[in-house]
């Protein structure tokens, strides 16, 4: 197992981790319960040096972001079938970061450097289907699953912009889309040397109501049943990791 991996990610409720590095065109399979590789998916034939993942057990996906060839060309994805561990080929044309819902029902894939957030809908059946495509500007630097207070069975997401203070609201289910204002300017400099998000964008639990974001010099705590600024709390200078501890 190389020790120069740039980043891992467990699978929810399942046993398995996946690790890959910076330059590996490949994904590495590990089981958690023994620490052993298990596998090593190539992604070689496909070109693609995988940047970030999500899966669904709907279907059971793994959305794999790839490294962008050039500063001009958007990252696009591939997807693997977790059963088999084998390619099944392009998402289509989506591109960026993807990020899966809590019931793996909705992927929302979004990037900094693009200004396309592409919503696709996993159904019972496992099958794929693009809702809408929405034009962002001046892109997602981070987004996070708020569960939906009016709807049973819904999301919504806050995607924090990546050089501009408001935040995205959207109904996952709608396509409603709404801006929460009067927030400070975004954190300011590189991004983060793994590859993280400049701006990141944190939810608290999956029966959380609250959502953080930082500013240049400060943290906004977001109230996301009301839609709402909860509050701001000072003296934290470009915050890029946030954990949230205890019952909120």
């Amino acid at each position: 197992m190389p020790l120069r991996a740039q980043k891992g990610q467990k699978v929810p409720s399942s046993r398995f981790g996946f690790i890959f590095n910076k330059s590996d065109p490949a994904v590495h399979k590990v089981d958690l319960e023994t620490l052993m590789l298990l596998k090593t998916i190539g992604l070689h034939h496909h070109g693609c040096v995988p940047q970030a993942m999500a899966h669904t057990h709907l279907g059971g996906y793994f959305f794999i972001q790839c490294r962008q060839d050039s500063p001009t060309s958007a990252a696009r994805q591939l997807l693997v079938d977790s059963v088999t561990d084998s390619v099944v080929g392009p998402n289509g044309d989506v591109t960026g970061t993807p990020h899966a819902s809590p019931d793996g029902r909705f992927i929302v894939s979004a990037a900094a450097d693009s200004p396309w957030l592409h919503v696709q809908e996993i159904t019972v059946r496992g099958e794929i289907q693009t809702l809408y495509d929405l034009q962002i500007n001046p892109g997602i630097s981070d987004l996070a699953f708020q569960r939906s207070f009016t709807e049973s069975n819904q999301y919504n997401i806050y995607a924090a912009l990546h050089t501009e203070p408001d935040l995205l609201f959207l109904e996952l289910s709608t396509g409603k889309v709404g801006m929460l204002k009067n927030l400070k300017e975004p954190p300011t400099g590189p991004a983060q040397p793994w590859g993280g998000a400049r701006r990141i964008m944190r939810d608290s639990g999956l029966f959380g109501q609250y959502l953080l974001t930082p500013a240049q010099e400060s943290l906004f705590l977001i109230n996301g049943r009301q839609n709402t600024l909860r509050c701001e709390v000072s003296g934290i200078k470009g915050g890029t990791t946030a954990v949230w501890v205890g019952e909120v």
